[in-house]
């Protein structure tokens, strides 16, 4: 990836294009900007929980 790579902080994949950009609550301004895809992108998929694919029970 090239430097300046934005990830989505939903799924974790490389953003091409538009994003929307979370602004984190920081007084001191420290936290970065967070990024997301645009709403119904295609590219965005939901992370797996990893406690979803073992099997529950006994």
């Amino acid at each position: 990836m090239s430097e300046g790579t934005r990830f989505c902080d939903w799924c974790s994949r490389p953003i091409r294009g538009e994003a929307e950009t979370i602004i984190p609550f920081s007084a001191s301004g420290a936290r970065p900007n967070s990024y997301r895809h645009k709403k119904g992108d295609p590219e965005c998929q939901p992370r797996r929980d990893p406690g979803m694919l073992r099997p529950r029970g006994r």
